[in-house]
């Protein structure tokens, strides 16, 4: 069962890599996918931001590198897909070929998450521990940051799909018209 969850991951990291071969110059010289991308980067500084203030990254590093009890539990990736990946390689960020940690998500590191964009659950997700350090006040204000930073990401997967479909089915049109020997401009 855990290989075929690794083996599904790796896929999705397969994918996410051909698409950024692929497509990856072309999408980070767009000029609303590089503002979306800006945009999403700074939303994530202040999230970061945020969490670093509140200890929220330093309990939830020491926590991720336990073997058991951690949020970032072996599987959790498996909601990850290739898009959220490819979105990590556009901000820079190298996936691993491997599993960092046993017993933990596969992004999991010594050092916590290898990954600068992450799910909903990894962003939004406050286990009892982190609500009791932070109080009622301190869990609402962190998300409503973490809101923010939730909706730059979706706005940007989503026009990310639509720029990759509008690609797709442009590149169909012109095997299509070429098929039956016609120009397209």
């Amino acid at each position: 069962m855990k290989e075929m969850l690794d083996q599904a991951v790796e896929e999705k990291i397969g994918r996410a890599r051909w698409l950024y071969a692929q497509l990856g110059q072309e999408l980070s010289s767009d000029t609303e996918i590089r503002t979306l991308l800006d945009n999403y980067l700074e939303a994530i500084g202040k999230t970061g931001a945020a969490m670093r203030r509140n200890g929220v990254v330093r309990a939830c590093t020491v926590c991720a590198a336990q073997p058991h009890g951690s949020c970032c539990f072996s599987g959790i990736e498996e909601g990850f897909d290739h898009m959220l990946l490819l979105i990590n390689m556009l901000l820079g960020r190298e996936l691993p070929d491997e599993k960092g940690l046993p017993g933990s998500c596969y992004f999991v590191g010594e050092y916590g998450c290898k990954l600068i964009a992450k799910s909903y659950f990894c962003l939004h997700y406050l286990c009892p521990e982190l609500k009791a350090m932070l109080g009622p006040a301190g869990c609402r204000d962190l998300l409503r940051i973490v809101g923010e930073e939730l909706s730059a990401g979706w706005e940007l997967e989503q026009t990310l799909r639509c720029w990759i479909q509008r690609r797709e089915n442009a590149s169909i049109s012109r095997y299509q018209a070429e098929d039956l020997k016609i120009s397209i401009p």
